[in-house]
């Protein structure tokens, strides 16, 4: 390219020279010129074709050089110069240089190193420089040498191999972490942190193990060591922020001997230290006319500018003090840091200091300037020695640093105590308020952390720090509006700081403000190259736009620039799975919680990739371990993560219990979700699913509904309708659709069929789905047994604001039926002539305004109409009988959410109003029936989530029902009113055992027609049941469940309801019919394995009646099932029930059903196919149902195989 350069020069100095415009006028000469530039770039292009991409420099502090493919010298290196293969990068002292290399590789080279990119294989899940794609390389592998120094490298590139050569020994390497030293003479040590590593050379080989050093001398066999804390070997590369308080840096008590002209500084130093800069700068500008170039009142004016941020102006006051003191140089020092020059202000401090009498303050900030050039043991060693001396404002500096360190190499039990001995120490101190905050944080106690930031800034307003972390907080919990007031304080006080600007930037993220938020970033990296932060933020800005290279890249980035930090890690783990590096993506969520062991994050992340990968018992695990560290409560964002993980908190953890059957076990967690959080969409989805796992139907249309309403909305909304594809972790446009048809028969070849087309998608603050569904049954039955109907539906969920939420839902039903009736009973004779025609049209409007993340409005209104047309044919005498029954009604529900300390109300109202239009007529005899009563109920209710204690939820709740409601062949309604409580308590015996009673009584108001918004049960015991409008339901239950260890659980329940239905007698008198249910029931959930898992139980039922058609009458059935999952993606699952019932008369009172299910997922999700098989040895039985409550199962055997695609 140098060699193109210079010929293309000289052509057009050759031009010039014979009076030939180049860029005149003359069109020959122009098209001379460019004809001959083609030659030679063609030509070049062939001969001197630049050098395959290697990677790219990402940071450098110092003196950082490259020399370029074997020429011999030496160049200085820029920030985000691309390197070649056969480059060498080369440090200087107290100089460090951070790569990203094209096969992935993290490298950081400390002071003092030579590394040659002897040949690096690219990845293509990366995009390192746009402007040169195609300089890439095909080669089997790395090959990377290090000729002297230190350098720490991380790549686990899945089946990725490479080497490094050294002068004594070459590394054969595998995925690895590890850090490697090579002394003047050769001599080479490797600490390998992860991985697989061998070190050979001629005179032998040995293999290393994560923790373990290799050391090889030249001439001699490598050998190695077990080392006690190989994490140390890495803490020179990691990120240390080193905050102080210039408050706690007190000028005025250590003076000089003030010189003529300085008597007033001592009252503008005690003016500085008190905070009152004004009037310290007045005092100062006096001195100044007083006495020009007055050292002491220049030294001021500088600090004064340093605290108001103004490093530049701050250097060039100091520049001009003619008689430096130590206030001076740690001044000048100082501002030289914060201009993004460590290693000027080291040296400058360090050469500096010599001539300086020494002082506790000279040596805390000897170790301070240490440490930021990434010196961390020499600057623990100078800290610790100051914290070692009596008490004093330098010591409280040095246990505040100590802490910091401490909390950056995750000790957070050393931190805690540097950080509670400086604050025992100088209670009003801003930095050790904020350094306990921050301790407090990495604890996850957010709350004490908050108040030790508070205090921090109430003894320093000037603390920008201060803000910035009590930000983070603020935008954890969600209050977004706080957080972005916050910040905005910290960029008026610091506008060109990186950290301030990368804050700024992820929540303007959060706002869904991606332009301003790229912004941010970019200005953020200018500001401060060596922060990772700000990259991360690019990372999801570019996922947000489906930039999976350079997404990625960033990514890469962050986690480079500050390798061990548990959250960034997490999102690097997010990102290859993004980008379908599932096995990458597992390994960095391991090394995610290796980091941070209290955090439960990356055990979520895996949890939702281990399901995805049909891995569910590894996946149950590792949920369960979310769990366990999140306060035992199921979690669906970490609280202190800078993204909001919008995308993920639409993810259903219900679905890896599902998946292997464990349904109980998932429905435990889900209540428990609930309980902990009442406001969140998430556990409301995950609670939802439990119930429809288990046939409940009510109340899971109830947390349906609440889902929906409360849901982020983005391309994940809807993904649970089909779970077709690998969750999306991060916001972005996505559209998927499924085609599917099945097809069956029963036992007597009665035929059956279904088709589905769907489609759902979004893009944030967008969410949209599209469902049809055609079915048709002959039925079991050998006539009039047969069903055939269509579903239309479709939804539109829409943020206009971070605050506000619309949505839309339509559907349409349509169904033609036979006599279906008691399907329950394979002797049931159906009627020839009995047709059934309903049509159900329905309408949704919700909307939703969040006043903050602890209070919720929710608004909803719905509309339907029932059409049902029925026909019958009676012989004698002969004649058709026709029903006709139209409801048309609506329903209007507002509901208020607000969490108060430890009490979460939910106050809400429901006001459902519609007329039944009931018509019964002959044809020939004519009209019989023809009536509208009118159907009004209302309910008014407030509920309170009362935690007692940390392990003691209480739930408390009172509600006046109202109801009027119509009965078939009635003209006048049945009214009943009812003042109601509940009281329910979850109370965690231990982290493994949880004792529920439950207590409650209700009039059912519209459950038939539409769901409420009121939490759908009591201390686990479902609310809604199958029931008419206008029941009056009580209810007692107890429930024991255990977590015996990581792969068993077991719940014993207790449940006694009463049932009291108000109704009209055989004379048209009014009268209750009653009904009594007693249950006990034990399940056990086992994981067998990875893919396997069983389900094992029974259930006793009696049930008493005063209710006309029903027999009292007993029930025992048991429960086996197994069901696996393979990574392969074959499922399947084995069903056996033996059920008794003790029924009058009936001869067939125990049988056993055998269900079985067998299916496959396509490869990449593409698709899948199944086979079902109920009542496999077709049983034929008749099965005694509750009231109102439809099958679970059918007394003839059903195959049912269904095949889709994914698109």
């Amino acid at each position: 390219m140098v060699r193109l350069t210079s010929w293309a020069s000289a052509v057009c100095e050759l031009f010039h020279a014979a009076g030939v415009g180049v860029v005149g006028t003359n069109f020959g000469a122009r098209l001379i010129v460019g004809v001959i530039l083609a030659i030679i770039g063609g030509a070049a292009g062939q001969s001197w074709a630049a050098p395959p991409l290697a990677g790219k420099l990402v940071y450098l502090q110092g003196q950082v050089a490259i020399r370029r493919g074997g020429a011999g010298e030496w160049v200085a290196a820029q920030p985000g110069e691309p390197l070649f293969s056969g480059d060498a990068v080369m440090t200087g002292p107290a100089s460090r240089a951070s790569l990203l290399c094209v096969d992935e590789s993290q490298i950081k080279l400390n002071e003092n190193t030579i590394l040659v990119l002897k040949r690096v294989a690219s990845s293509p899940r990366l995009r390192l420089i746009d402007a040169i794609p195609s300089a890439l390389e095909s080669v089997p592998r790395s090959i990377y040498q290090v000729l002297q120094g230190e350098m720490w490298l991380r790549n686990n590139k899945e089946n990725f191999r490479f080497e490094l050569e050294t002068p004594a020994v070459t590394a054969t390497i595998r995925g690895t972490e590890f850090n490697l030293r090579v002394q003047p003479n050769g001599a080479t040590s490797v600490i390998l942190l992860q991985g697989n590593l061998c070190l050979t050379n001629s005179q032998g080989e040995v293999c290393l193990l994560p923790g373990e050093e290799g050391i090889t001398f030249p001439g001699q066999a490598p050998v190695k060591r077990l080392l006690v804390q190989p994490s140390d070997a890495v803490q020179w590369c990691l990120y240390y922020p080193g905050l102080i308080s210039y408050r706690d840096l007190p000028l005025s008590d250590l003076q000089d001997n003030l010189t003529s002209g300085a008597k007033l500084m001592t009252s503008a130093w005690a003016a500085y230290d008190q905070g009152r800069l004004s009037e310290a700068q007045q005092l100062a500008e006096h001195v100044l006319q007083q006495v020009p170039e007055q050292p002491l009142a220049l030294t001021l004016l500088g600090w004064i500018n340093l605290q108001n941020h103004r490093p530049q102006e701050a250097a060039a006051l100091f520049e001009k003090v003619s008689s430096p003191d130590w206030r001076c140089l740690i001044g000048q020092s100082l501002a030289r840091y914060r201009r993004g020059d460590p290693v000027g202000a080291y040296k400058l401090f360090d050469q500096g200091r010599r001539g300086l009498p020494p002082s506790p303050f000279l040596a805390v900030m000897s170790g301070y300037f240490t440490l930021m050039v990434g010196k961390a043991s020499e600057a623990q060693r100078e800290l610790a020695a100051v914290a070692n001396l009596p008490p004093s404002p330098a010591v409280v500096l040095a246990r505040s640093l100590l802490a910091q360190i401490h909390i950056v190499q995750n000790r957070k039990d050393a931190a805690l105590a540097e950080a509670c001995q400086a604050l025992a120490q100088a209670p009003g101190s801003p930095l050790a308020h904020l350094t306990m905050g921050l301790v407090k944080i990495s604890f996850f106690d957010q709350t004490a952390a908050r108040l030790h930031f508070e205090k921090a800034l109430a003894l320093d307003p000037g603390l920008v720090d201060g803000y910035l972390y009590l930000a983070r907080l603020w935008l954890g919990a969600d209050h977004l509006a706080r957080a972005w007031q916050t910040v905005s304080q910290a960029l008026r006080l610091a506008p060109r700081e990186g950290e301030v600007l990368s804050l700024a930037g992820f929540i303007r993220l959060a706002y869904r403000d991606y332009a301003g938020a790229c912004q941010f970033f970019h200005q953020a990296i200018a500001a401060n190259p060596r922060f990772g932060e700000p990259h991360l933020g690019l990372g999801i800005y570019y996922f947000r736009h489906r930039k999976n290279p350079q997404a990625l890249t960033e990514m890469l980035t962050a986690t480079l620039l500050d390798p061990r930090v548990s959250s960034y890690q997490s999102e690097l783990g997010k990102a290859f799975y993004q980008v379908r590096a599932f096995d990458k993506a597992l390994e960095v969520y391991d090394y995610a919680a290796a980091l941070d062991p209290r955090d439960p994050t990356p055990h979520l992340y895996k949890g939702i990739a281990l399901s995805d990968l049909y891995r569910p018992g590894e996946a149950i695990q590792e949920i369960n371990r979310s769990i366990a560290l999140n306060d035992n409560a199921a979690i669906f964002r970490t609280r202190l993560a800078l993204d909001r993980d919008l995308a993920v908190r639409n993810y259903n953890l219900a679905r890896a219990y599902n998946q292997l059957g464990l349904n109980h076990w998932g429905y435990s967690k889900a209540v428990t979700a609930v309980k902990k959080d009442p406001l969140n969409s998430s556990a409301h989805q995950f609670l939802g699913t439990s119930y429809e796992a288990e046939n409940q139907i009510y109340p899971a249309e109830v947390e349906r509904l609440l889902f929906r309403l409360l849901a982020p909305a983005n391309q994940n909304a809807f993904i649970q309708l089909n779970y077709n594809d690998y969750t999306s972790m991060f916001e972005m446009p996505y559209i998927r659709t499924t085609l599917q048809a099945g097809g069956g028969c029963w036992n007597n070849k009665n035929s059956l069929q279904e088709y589905l087309f769907q489609v759902y998608g979004g893009r944030p603050g967008l969410a949209f789905f599209g469902n049809a569904f055609y079915s048709e049954d002959e039925g079991y039955r050998i006539r009039n047994n047969d069903s055939k109907g269509y579903n239309l539906e479709g939804a539109v969920k829409w943020e206009p604001t971070i605050n506000a939420t619309l949505l839309g839902f339509v559907q349409h039903r349509e169904t033609l039926l036979g006599d279906l009736f008691d399907l329950n009973d394979f002797g049931y004779q159906p009627s020839k002539y009995f047709r059934y025609h309903w049509r159900w049209p329905l309408c949704e409007a919700g909307y939703v305004h969040r006043f903050g993340p602890r209070a919720t409005l929710l608004t909803y209104f719905s509309h339907q109409k029932l059409n049902l047309r029925t026909e019958d044919f009676y012989p004698s005498p002969p004649d058709n009988y026709n029903v006709v029954a139209d409801w048309n009604c609506s329903n209007a529900q507002v509901q208020q959410q607000i969490a108060l300390g430890n009490h979460t109300f939910i106050a809400g109202f429901d006001y459902f109003s519609g007329n039944l239009h009931n018509r019964a007529y002959y044809s020939w005899f004519g009209e019989i029936l023809n009536q509208s009563p009118p159907e009004r109920t209302w309910s008014l209710y407030l509920l309170d989530y009362w935690r007692l204690l940390p392990n003691l939820i209480m739930e408390l709740g009172v509600s006046k029902d109202f109801a009027k409601n119509s009965r078939y062949w009635y003209s006048e309604p049945l009214s009943n009113s009812l003042w109601s409580g509940r009281l329910g308590l979850n109370y965690e015996v231990t982290s493994n055992h949880t004792l529920r009673l439950a207590l409650e009584r209700h009039l059912d108001t519209h459950t038939f027609f539409q769901p409420l918004l009121a939490p759908a049960d009591v201390a686990s015991f479902p609310v809604y049941v199958d029931a008419e409008g206008g029941d009056l339901i009580r209810q007692a239950g107890f429930a024991w469940e255990a977590q015996w260890d990581a792969k068993t659980f077991s719940t014993l329940r207790l449940q006694a309801l009463r049932q009291d239905n108000p109704n009209y007698d055989e004379s048209g008198y009014r009268t209750w019919f009653t009904w009594r249910k007693y249950q006990a029931t034990m399940l056990v959930n086992r994981i067998l394995s990875p893919y396997w898992g069983l389900a094992l139980g029974g259930v006793y039922k009696k049930n008493n009646f005063n209710y006309p058609g029903y027999d009292d009458f007993a029930e025992v059935y048991g429960l086996a099932r197994i069901s696996f999952l393979h990574r392969t993606g074959w499922y399947g699952a084995v069903e056996v029930r033996p059920l008794y019932q003790d029924v009058m008369q009936r001869s067939d009172s125990f049988f056993t059903l055998v269900d079985l299910r067998l299916g496959k997922w396509l490869a990449n999700k593409r698709g899948r196919w199944s086979l079902e098989v109920n009542n496999l040895f077709d049983r034929r039985f008749y099965y005694a149902l509750d009231p109102l409550r439809n099958t679970d199962f059918f007394p003839s055997r059903r195959l049912l195989c269904k095949f889709a695609l994914y698109f």
